[in-house]
């Protein structure tokens, strides 16, 4: 029987996806990329913002339509969004055939087997799934680079989030577990190793008493097959001193500081339940900025949040013209039902969150333009995510995460994808550099 998924949403929910095709594949099932090949399909939904639930469901339905034309037979739902809507999801969408929340996805190939025998299942509740290194897996990222999910839930309760009422509290894996999956992994050709969770600092906590991302990173730069490891998601509450100096000192450990601070306005941080000041992200950046001043700085932002008024957008804009952050995400605020923003007063219109979107992006990309600029003339290593002509490459530095930032085109022969390579920049784009093979 053939299988076709489509994975929406985060790295995490990726690594969701590669799970159950892993599980897929070793139970005896054939994975096509085709949807008109398949018998089976499979949709690993987010349901972070509306933008990503309309997604979901547009997804759902150009399915909907092949199992009508008669060659697919059925159609399971995974991962946030049944998790979020239960019951109410299965009763919407009755085209589907099953349906299982991120805490089942070990338990996908009892669930078609259910649904091809006429039954409707729905495998919802709280539980949680730790995946192991020895869970089966088949990567949909390039062979040179992978997503490890260290841990899976979310203990910060943002007003904003419904993340923690999906995913349910923190658990982290154990350190011995991630170690040998990342071996495993270097051992096929696996170079970039890319670290996920909801909040990656706060690795440990629960298991340990203490946070121990320090240790597993210590663990984990003795691997010698592999040349970068990249932290994603570091909360500003939890990214400490002792750990920035680790991230500085190791040369394995990519000079990118993923920190997503939502605002700088202290009413705003409060309204969020953010846990950080103004003055506590300030002092994490200066820190950052002395201690790496060649990192390249990620961060997101809300804006258009509930009581945002001009004064605190301005003083947002200020302080992003001030820092120059290397790498910049705007989200407009999505008001989500069951969550404490839901209930705040001063929602704003949507014609003024887009304003503002617009504003913050265009101050982004002056910032990145000059950035870019700079580098003309400098060397850097590269590493080839796919090759796009006879002599051209696309490829990122180490100051470039996956999926999410800008790309490098490099000029030259004989480049291979996973290739690491070095590279004289030679123009910038809006996003993007461009350089040739040295």
């Amino acid at each position: 029987m053939k299988v076709f998924l489509v994975s929406l949403g985060c790295s995490k929910n990726l690594v969701d996806s590669e799970i159950m095709l892993g599980i897929l594949k070793q139970a005896g099932f054939s994975i096509t990329q085709k949807p008109e090949a398949a018998q089976v399909a499979i949709v690993n939904t987010c349901a972070f913002i509306n933008d990503a639930k309309q997604e979901a469901i547009e997804a759902i339905f150009e399915l909907v339509k092949l199992k009508k034309q008669g060659g697919l037979k059925t159609i399971i739902v995974a991962g946030c969004l049944p998790q979020r809507y239960k019951h109410k999801l299965s009763f919407l969408l009755k085209e589907a055939d099953g349906f299982l929340g991120p805490g089942n996805i070990h338990k996908i190939v009892k669930v078609i087997a259910s649904s091809c025998k006429g039954k409707r299942p729905l495998l919802i509740d709280r539980s949680h799934y730790l995946y192991k290194d020895s869970t089966p897996r088949k990567l949909l990222t390039p062979s040179h680079y992978a997503y490890v999910k260290i841990a899976d839930g979310c203990n910060n309760r943002c007003g904003y989030c419904v993340i923690p009422r999906i995913r349910g509290n923190y658990h982290s894996r154990t350190i011995e577990s991630v170690v040998k999956e990342v071996k495993g992994l270097a051992r096929t050709g696996v170079k970039e190793i890319n670290l996920i969770s909801q909040d990656t600092t706060f690795y440990g906590q629960d298991r340990y008493g203490k946070p121990k991302l320090d240790v597993l990173l210590k663990k984990l730069v003795q691997i010698k097959e592999l040349k970068w490891i990249r932290i994603l998601y570091a909360h500003p509450h939890h990214l400490k001193r002792s750990l920035l100096d680790i991230i500085a000192g190791e040369s394995k450990i990519c000079s990118y500081i993923d920190l997503p601070i939502q605002h700088i306005n202290d009413k705003i941080l409060k309204l969020m339940r953010r846990k950080v000041t103004s003055y506590e992200i300030r002092k994490l950046i200066d820190d950052i900025r002395s201690l790496m001043p060649e990192a390249a700085l990620r961060t997101t932002l809300i804006v258009g949040y509930p009581q945002e008024t001009e004064k605190d957008f301005k003083q947002l804009c200020d302080f992003v013209r001030a820092v120059g952050f290397e790498r910049l995400g705007v989200f407009k605020y999505s008001r989500q039902e069951n969550t404490p923003a839901a209930k705040l007063t001063g929602h704003l219109p949507d014609k003024i969150k887009e304003k503002r979107f617009k504003k913050v992006m265009l101050l982004q990309q002056k910032i990145i333009a000059k950035k870019n600029s700079s580098l003309i003339g400098r060397q850097m290593d590269v590493l080839i995510d796919r090759r796009q002509a006879d002599n051209v490459a696309l490829g990122r530095s180490q100051f470039d995460a996956p999926e999410v930032d800008g790309l490098v085109y490099v000029k030259g022969k004989n480049i291979k994808e996973g290739d690491f390579i070095k590279v004289k920049i030679t123009d910038s784009l809006l996003y993007d550099l461009c350089g040739v093979k040295l």
